[in-house]
């Protein structure tokens, strides 16, 4: 018998329904998500997908069982009611959304609620991942060095040098402004934001594996940023492009044994500094350089998710990464 499963990429999947426009950055990273669990799905002949779909968007090119959500579903009402029929029907289920606003951490609530099998870390861990100063927090007290970080304009040192001040819950650099000193951070920070210092490094993220507490390093990338005046901006990313070594799997090990709730693919971003990686935030969930694992390493991430949430053993690469680019710039807004 089939296994059902519930992908839900929030994007693609109704979200925003209730929005004039779909912003064409966020609708590209969706895209690619959505289309490579699909890819993954297409080959395991044990597995039926159900997917919430955005109907102003062309169907995917992978099959699927669509469940339609229009244009007058607000996030709110008529998207509930397709949630809740998706999540009925399957057997299992596995949530691509925003940390901001709590939605991560509340649309995975519900899928626990529900008895159904959480192809993803749990509640709390998601809520400690959807904020950079919890993830601090934690993360330093289990030694791991991370990202200063700062909630009180009145307790900002007097470091010299730029600042960065961005949304404790936000993902990556969505509303990260960069400031030239500690005096403009300490006037742009209010409540919900967080101040760093600019620190010098290069700008990678990790794919990590995780089980309860283990986990593989999967890849170590470069991520391409673009940065114009106090705005910045991620541009592509090289997937698999850094070879891995013991400080990056040590590090991937500690996190894991940090939040035992980490379950299945996890995206950590990391600044490259002459004293190694030093953590700035942690995605609960498949980010987009995990789209290219298919190709740099033959990982079928959701198999691999699949089998360490039913209990069995991380995937490993059996080989050499073959790096791969994605270009985040190419994107057209959809009405």
């Amino acid at each position: 018998m089939k296994r059902r499963i519930f992908v839900f990429e929030f994007i693609t999947g109704g979200g925003l329904a209730g929005q004039p426009r779909l912003p064409s950055s966020l609708l590209r990273e969706g895209r690619l998500m959505r289309d490579a669990l699909l890819r993954d799905a297409a080959a395991l002949p044990d597995v039926d997908i159900t997917l919430l779909h955005d109907t102003r968007l062309p169907a995917p090119d992978f099959p699927a069982h669509l469940i339609a959500v229009t244009p007058d579903h607000a996030f709110d009402a008529g998207f509930e009611a397709a949630f809740e029929h998706a999540l009925a029907t399957a057997d299992a289920v596995l949530i691509v959304a925003p940390e901001s606003g709590g939605v991560l951490t509340a649309l995975t609530a519900r899928v626990t609620s529900a008895g159904k099998t959480l192809l993803g870390c749990d509640t709390d861990a998601c809520r400690i991942g959807a904020s950079k100063s919890l993830t601090a927090g934690c993360l330093a007290r289990a030694g791991i060095p991370v990202l200063p970080h700062y909630t009180d304009a009145a307790a900002l040192p007097a470091l010299p040098g730029r600042w960065v001040v961005k949304p404790d819950d936000g993902a990556g650099c969505d509303g990260l402004r960069r400031v030239d000193s500690v005096h403009q951070a300490a006037q742009a920070l209010r409540p919900g934001f967080v101040a760093q210092p600019w620190v010098a490094g290069e700008a990678r993220s990790l794919n990590l594996l995780c089980a309860r507490g283990e986990a593989v390093l999967l890849s170590i990338n470069r991520q391409h940023l673009a940065i114009d005046g106090d705005q910045v901006a991620l541009a592509a990313l090289a997937v698999g492009e850094v070879p891995i070594d013991e400080t990056y799997e040590a590090l991937a090990r500690r996190i894991a044994a940090a939040l035992p709730g980490l379950l299945g693919h996890v995206g950590v971003d990391v600044l490259h500094t002459a004293d190694g990686p030093v953590v700035v935030e942690l995605n609960p969930r498949l980010s987009t350089s995990a789209c290219a694992l298919h190709d740099t390493l033959g990982c079928n991430l959701l198999a691999a998710t699949l089998t360490v949430a039913d209990g069995g053993p991380l995937w490993r690469p059996a080989g050499a990464a073959r790096p791969q680019r994605i270009d985040l710039t190419e994107a057209v807004d959809v009405a």
